[in-house]
């Protein structure tokens, strides 16, 4: 999985955790308390109960400082200033402003939960036009 946050406004406030998972781009967005490491954490555990987590690879922010603390699997950080090692997250970032541009101050959990259907569920050229829900269901 690559893992970053998505800062909605620039006042101290929610912001979005996403993970992008690689093979099947399936996105997986949390809205949570704030950039902090403990935010951070306590989401990743809560996810921990419902997806097993091969890798995670994030960028090198300080909100990211202390994955190993809470996850099992191995946590690959991203070199400075190369985004495009995580580009996958990078572009489904983008996508999720569409729906919540820079300056959005509210948001709700069932607003995210839409948008996280609606990606999962958006069809892609990499995969012949199917959806990441649809190949990661023919996966098992």
């Amino acid at each position: 999985y690559e893992i970053d946050t998505v800062i909605l406004t620039r006042a101290k406030n929610k912001v979005l955790l996403t993970l992008t998972e690689r093979k099947y781009r399936t996105e997986i967005i949390r809205l949570i308390d704030g950039k902090t490491a403990q935010a951070v954490n306590d989401e990743l555990v809560e996810l921990q109960k419902s997806y097993d987590f091969k890798s995670i690879t994030p960028d090198n922010g300080h909100e990211f400082a202390r994955l190993s603390e809470v996850v099992s699997c191995p946590v690959y950080y991203a070199h400075a200033y190369a985004s495009f090692e995580r580009g996958t997250n990078e572009n489904h970032n983008r996508m999720i402003r569409r729906h919540l541009p820079k300056g959005t101050t509210k948001t709700t959990p069932e607003e995210v939960a839409a948008i996280e259907y609606w990606m999962n569920h958006y069809p892609r050229k990499m995969f012949n036009f199917k959806t990441p829900n649809q190949m990661l269901i023919e996966s098992i």
